[in-house]
């Protein structure tokens, strides 16, 4: 069964909108600022209207839409077992968060995964900061747009992952091996660690392989959401040539 999360709120344009494109079943109400009236703001109530979503002019509101949504249910590691089945025949592109702790980073994360078109976002849940308010807003709507699903045990998770033909790479600043020196043509897994630690090291030992980001010996380490957003854009450019 699914582990139910009540996110009861979102704020910005860039959420709201892609509420609007992606989940407009999960929008209960929407709000909009009552003194502001321009583009931006008209095109979304177009939106809601063409879509048949309530919304209201309100004056707490000064400058951003806000929506509240539903109570939405995580995709968890049963349901990740059938989208993998489902999309066997596919090259697939994964992102695995492992103990990332700031929301911020892990909404940035997300936000690359979204720009990229990552197909998958699996997230350890007990070892992640939770997908609350503020990583949904610095997804800037990438949260609704990128399948995630929460796993308990990732160890099991990159096990069966790789049953299921997926390469798995571990980024670490201690790797040997270049991420410009590494294939991501086939099915194709990314684990970013934490902000201090990096991957943890049972999760470390079960990656097919560890690969860095540079050369750089007097400072070797990016922001997680930075590192993310540049392996993602080389599995990109790999795939597109």
């Amino acid at each position: 069964m699914n582990t139910k999360i009540n996110h009861q709120r979102r704020v910005g344009f860039h959420s709201v909108e892609s509420l609007l494109i992606n989940n407009p079943h999960k929008i209960k109400k929407l709000f909009f600022p009552f003194l502001r009236e321009d583009n931006r703001i008209n095109q979304l109530i177009n939106m809601a209207n063409e879509k048949g979503i309530k919304y209201e002019l309100s004056k707490k509101i000064k400058q951003e839409p806000e929506a509240t949504i539903s109570v939405e249910n995580q995709l968890n590691f049963k349901n990740l077992k059938h989208y993998l089945e489902d999309n066997s025949d596919q090259k697939l592109t994964i992102l695995i968060l492992d103990n990332i702790i700031d929301p911020r980073n892990l909404g940035a994360c997300i936000r690359s995964a979204a720009v990229t078109d990552v197909d998958a976002v699996i997230i350890n849940k007990y070892h992640c900061a939770p997908l609350n308010d503020v990583a949904h807003a610095v997804s800037a709507g990438g949260a609704e747009y990128v399948k995630t699903f929460y796993v308990s045990n990732l160890v099991n998770c990159i096990k069966h992952l790789k049953r299921s033909g997926v390469n798995v790479f571990g980024l670490s600043e201690h790797a040997k091996t270049s991420y410009l020196e590494s294939d991501f043509l086939e099915k194709s897994a990314l684990i970013m660690g934490s902000e201090e630690f990096g991957i943890r090291k049972k999760t470390m030992e079960n990656c097919d392989s560890l690969i860095k980001l540079n050369d750089n010996k007097n400072f070797k380490s990016f922001n997680v959401s930075v590192a993310t957003g540049i392996i993602l854009s080389e599995v990109s450019r790999q795939r597109k040539c």
